[in-house]
């Protein structure tokens, strides 16, 4: 798969990162990449399978999750590295200051006991805000 295809790709399927709801790790340091701290968010959100990195644009490759480590390794700093699993249900996002996030779409998380999904809340999709209630104060609010 070349770096354009994996770019279109990712362009169409990846899901917008909002980094305010994100919970980010620490990945690297004055020493580089912690390849351990990488290699649990990639086994947690991504899994097992080969896996989509994109780097920018021009530079993606698709990988076994053995490598991506190393890959991702050489590239930090470069650009905010995109990884996803091939049925885009699991990502992971490496910034380039060298902390990182992942998750995995809501549809895609496994299934507690209790029969709910399982995983962090920033998974779970809002529209808007609880039924009834408009976001004005009841002093602001006008009369009818």
């Amino acid at each position: 798969m070349n770096p354009r295809r994996i770019h279109d790709l990712m362009r169409r399927h990846f899901p917008p990162i909002e980094p305010a709801t994100r919970t980010w790790t620490v990945v690297q340091d004055a020493q580089g990449l912690d390849g351990k701290a990488m290699a649990v968010l990639l086994t947690r959100y991504v899994g097992s399978g080969p896996v989509l990195v994109q780097v920018r644009r021009k530079q993606g490759v698709l990988l076994p999750v053995g490598e991506v480590v190393e890959y991702i390794r050489r590239h930090v700093g470069e650009g905010e590295m995109r990884v996803a699993d091939r049925n885009f249900t699991g990502f992971v996002v490496v910034a380039q200051n060298g902390v990182a996030t992942g998750w995995m779409r809501a549809d895609a998380l496994p299934a507690r006991p209790d029969h709910g999904a399982a995983g962090p809340r920033s998974t779970t999709q809002t529209s808007g805000p609880p039924k009834g209630r408009t976001g004005m104060s009841s002093t602001n609010q006008e009369k009818p």
